[in-house]
């Protein structure tokens, strides 16, 4: 089992509770704060290993029992940051919950053991459909695995406050809903201080993973003018969207704190457009399928999971072009490929 570490920061009225884990982001981050008499926490992290203990002893190490929290919001459903949720409704009751009503919806579908075979069969049109852009069927077979894999590490929890976005809470809190990483992400802004607490959907060194996940019909019927194939589309906007409020720091809950907002945010945005530009040489007056295009972009010495992350991140910018009208959808013989016209 690995032995995680954590570490306590202070900055401006905020406590940071850091602590390792072994994946590639190598730490993960929530934030506890006072508005007015009523005391916050950002994101509930991860229950693996012995996260919980670093987790219940660094709120003694702050002389803080788990029933002086009065909420925890949650920014996405990943399993690092709803890890402990229901924990904490456990040991208090009277904690009030937060989320964005996407990741409720998505979290009581996919836990639900009813739904299993509705999820392993949706699993399996993704692959079915990510054949034609050129992975191989043993690659397909991972991908269900993986969609089917991870959600088995979700537990249940009903939130006691479901938000979208623009609501406010005590006042100051405001709800920014952010999909891009995932459908249901969201950041919260303090509109008193002008801080910025953004979960994976701003980063300090690396951009969140984009891409295209599995959507139960409930949601696409519930959220019918929401295109969930251009998902670049929603993340590239709320990044304009968080730079207007004039964020003076940003709390991300991986990697370091982000004390220059704006330019970190431009400096994302150029990412998104190198990486556009780049896709769009690839295919110039040479049609590329998808897989193609991602290993030319990333590398060929990705693992199944790794290989299937970086089509379904090419997917995203290759859907973010068609719809500028940018690239040209090519089938032939149940095969996909892309075409430049920029």
């Amino acid at each position: 089992m690995h032995k995680f570490k954590s570490e306590i920061n202070e900055i401006e009225g905020v406590y940071q509770i850091k602590i390792d884990v072994p994946f590639a982001v190598k730490y993960v981050c929530v934030y506890l704060f006072k508005v007015g008499d009523k005391l916050v926490l950002i994101d509930s992290g991860l229950n693996m290993g012995n996260w919980r203990k670093r987790f219940f002893e660094s709120l003694r190490e702050l002389k803080i029992d788990i029933n002086d929290i009065d909420y925890c919001f949650i920014s996405h459903i990943h399993i690092d940051h709803i890890g402990l949720a229901n924990i904490l409704k456990e040991q208090n009751p009277n904690l009030k919950i937060i989320m964005h009503d996407i990741s409720y919806e998505l979290l009581k579908w996919e836990t639900n053991k009813a739904n299993l075979v509705d999820l392993k069969q949706k699993a399996a049109e993704i692959a079915e459909q990510i054949l034609k852009y050129g992975i191989s069927k043993e690659q397909g077979k991972k991908v269900v695995q993986f969609f089917t894999y991870w959600p088995q590490f979700l537990v249940y929890q009903k939130p006691d406050i479901i938000v979208n976005d623009g609501d406010i809470i005590l006042e100051n809190l405001q709800v920014i809903w952010t999909p891009g990483h995932s459908f249901g992400h969201i950041c919260i802004f303090d509109k008193k201080s002008k801080f910025l607490f953004s979960g994976d959907h701003i980063l300090s060194r690396i951009t969140p993973h984009i891409g295209n996940f599995i959507v139960n019909e409930f949601l696409h019927d519930k959220y019918r003018d929401f295109d969930f194939n251009n998902i670049l589309k929603y993340y590239l906007s709320s990044l304009d969207k968080i730079d207007a409020l004039n964020p003076q720091i940003i709390f991300p809950a991986h990697q370091e704190i982000i004390f220059n907002p704006h330019e970190r945010i431009l400096e994302i945005k150029e990412h998104h457009k190198n990486r556009l530009r780049e896709i769009l040489d690839l295919i110039k007056q040479n049609p590329l399928s998808p897989f193609e295009i991602s290993q030319k972009h990333f590398g060929t010495d990705l693992d199944e999971i790794n290989s299937y992350m970086a089509l379904s991140e090419v997917l995203g910018h290759l859907l973010y072009l068609e719809d500028l009208g940018k690239v040209k959808k090519l089938e032939d013989d149940g095969k996909v490929r892309y075409l430049s016209l920029d």
